[in-house]
């Protein structure tokens, strides 16, 4: 009877623990992470531009999105690094700037024909944009879709060699696509403090 009981006891507390572990990891921003390749110099980058200045093609935005993220995310990504010191320079930048923020879609749009290989469909390519840059060197990379949805992910992307160099994230930082431009702000912030 006490082995019982004491059994009962454990199993309570295990079933407990469980279910506040599963609270935690799904609500909100878990912080903000990032990882680059061995000869990255983040300090040492001084000017910017977007990867990709303009989408590639013309937006497709799933119901539900908004269209306002995007300008969002630019203009939050743009301010956070000028404070930082960065200059924006469309001739010859360090680095060439690009986000993306994961998201969850049906299988049939979940294909590997609808997104470039490595990068998987995501919020900014309903926005049109279509990267084609590589990550042979960075250690513990992962492709978009591998991320919790709401995911922001910022790359930084080396200008002559088309590599990624610095990639920063906050897991599940935006979980409403409709968020306004202080929501998206700060999780932009945090992410890059991580630069």
């Amino acid at each position: 009877m006490k082995m019982t009981s004491r059994l009962l006891k454990l199993l309570c507390l295990f079933a407990v623990a469980l279910s506040l572990n599963s609270c935690v990891t799904t609500s909100g921003s878990m912080g903000a992470t990032a990882i680059k390749t061995p000869y990255a110099t983040p300090d040492r980058y001084k000017t910017y531009d977007w990867y990709q200045p303009a989408p590639a093609d013309k937006p497709d935005y799933d119901k539900g999105y908004n269209e306002d993220l995007n300008e969002h995310i630019l203009r939050a990504v743009e301010e956070e690094l000028q404070e930082r010191g960065y200059r924006k320079d469309t001739k010859k930048p360090d680095v060439l700037v690009a986000y993306d923020v994961s998201v969850s879609v049906p299988e049939e749009k979940d294909k590997s024909s609808k997104a470039r290989p490595g990068f998987g469909y995501s919020y900014g390519y309903m926005a049109g944009y279509r990267y084609n840059y590589g990550h042979a060197d960075m250690p513990g990379y992962r492709s978009v879709d591998l991320f919790k949805q709401g995911t922001l992910i910022i790359d930084l992307v080396h200008p002559q060699s088309n590599m990624l160099l610095w990639r920063g994230w906050a897991e599940g930082g935006i979980s409403n696509f409709k968020a306004g431009y202080n929501s998206v702000h700060s999780q932009v912030e945090e992410v890059l403090e991580k630069l």
